[in-house]
């Protein structure tokens, strides 16, 4: 039971983190970890200008 509760606290953390890192590049010019392709459309959404 604890090692699925660690699970869980552990898996949001991780899509916190990624929830993070997802906004700070869609709302910059270049990517933070490789070469930036076209953003796609959807990634419109978590921009602050629409």
């Amino acid at each position: 039971m604890k090692k699925d509760a660690t699970k869980r606290i552990i898996a949001k953390g991780v899509a916190s983190i990624l929830s993070v890192t997802l906004h700070a590049e869609a709302n910059s010019t270049s990517c933070m970890i490789i070469y930036q392709p076209k953003a796609p459309k959807e990634l419109s959404k978590y921009r602050r200008a629409k």
